[in-house]
């Protein structure tokens, strides 16, 4: 089968923001700053445009998927991948949602870039699932290794992996709720230059999640998350240099953090359904940290979206979002987007 969508985002910023197509709250200008001072902007896109290719063969053990999907987020909208991989049996290699992540808890948001404080990662991996019985299952995964922290000024070294990051979960499942406990553990490694020592430190994280049908077709879904190390796999902290703190002598340490959302959908009619959310994501040990590095994320959504026909979505939405550096500084920002999405099936 052949997939995706077409979608035009028109979007108005009532105050300065650094990313004009998704509402990314980490890049909020902090007050006082001559980025803040800047007024809002209106922005209509189509850079979420998606297409994918889905081919099925075979039955039970022999059954073989291939999935290849893309978007046009790239620079200058060019089309970039987002998923590609090939699943048979209970084994899949490719690209595609991290282990450690329950997309099922996802609240539907019209934003591209979805609540700040939950796990969300796209990679490549090697990964395999295990049903255990009608209602457990449970997986286990070596995904690509890509921690992320700044190197002082002075090193020459860079980091660099030696082993891949190991993410797994076990699920219960049933078709009212689910509930799900993700963990991972990473390597976390400095290779230092000519004459400067390797170091490394462990990272370790812990996600649990759940999602309960409510009334008719709602859902209360929720995430709560910790670790240290493993900023980069939550969205708020995603290129943000925050797994690790290397010290200008050479020394690791892993940064502690903790984030989590909650979000409601509501099913009004056949044709008309809203969501409101609320996320957070803070840094909860990053003393030494530079002083204009972010320290906290919190951010709310709500929306609207009306359904006329079966492939095609009019939906509105509003979003709030504030972040707070390691100085104290902060900064926020609201949005109002609105969104066209017609379903090729």
């Amino acid at each position: 089968s052949i997939g995706g969508y077409a979608k035009v985002d028109v979007i108005q910023d009532f105050s300065a923001i650094g990313n004009r197509y998704e509402f990314r709250v980490n890049s909020v200008p902090v007050e006082g700053s001559a980025a803040a001072a800047q007024s809002g902007q209106t922005t209509i896109h189509a850079r979420e445009t998606r297409l994918n290719l889905d081919l099925h063969s075979g039955e039970g053990p022999r059954h073989l998927r291939v999935f290849a999907e893309g978007d046009f987020f790239g620079d200058n909208n060019a089309f970039r991948l987002r998923h590609a991989f090939g699943e048979l049996g209970h084994l899949l290699g490719g690209q595609t949602w991290t282990t450690f992540m329950d997309l099922s808890v996802r609240p539907r948001t019209l934003d591209f870039e979805g609540p700040e404080g939950e796990v969300f990662v796209r990679q490549a991996m090697v990964r395999w699932t295990q049903p255990m019985g009608a209602h457990w299952k449970w997986a286990a995964a070596i995904e690509n290794p890509s921690a992320q922290f700044a190197v002082p000024s002075g090193l020459t070294g860079s980091p660099r992996a030696t082993l891949p990051d190991l993410p797994g979960f076990v699920r219960y499942e049933t078709p009212r709720w689910h509930a799900q406990l993700a963990g991972i553990v990473r390597q976390l490694r400095y290779d230092g230059g000519e004459g400067e020592e390797d170091t490394s430190e462990l990272g370790w994280g812990v996600s649990a999640t759940v999602r309960v049908k409510a009334f008719g077709k709602d859902a209360l879904m929720g995430q709560l998350g910790v670790g240290e190390g493993v900023a980069s796999y939550f969205d708020a902290f995603s290129g943000q240099q925050a797994d690790a703190l290397l010290s200008p002598d050479g020394q690791l340490s892993a940064v502690a953090l903790r984030g989590g959302l909650i979000a409601y959908e509501h099913q009004w009619s056949a044709s008309l359904r809203s969501m409101v959310g609320y996320s957070r994501a803070e840094l909860s040990d990053s003393d030494g940290l530079p002083g204009a590095d972010l320290r906290r994320i919190q951010d709310v959504r709500a929306n609207l979206v009306w359904s006329p026909f079966k492939l095609v979505e009019y939906g509105a939405e509003v979003l709030w979002g504030r972040r707070e550096n390691q100085d104290g500084s902060s900064g926020e920002a609201w949005r109002v987007q609105a969104s066209l999405i017609y379903h090729l099936n």
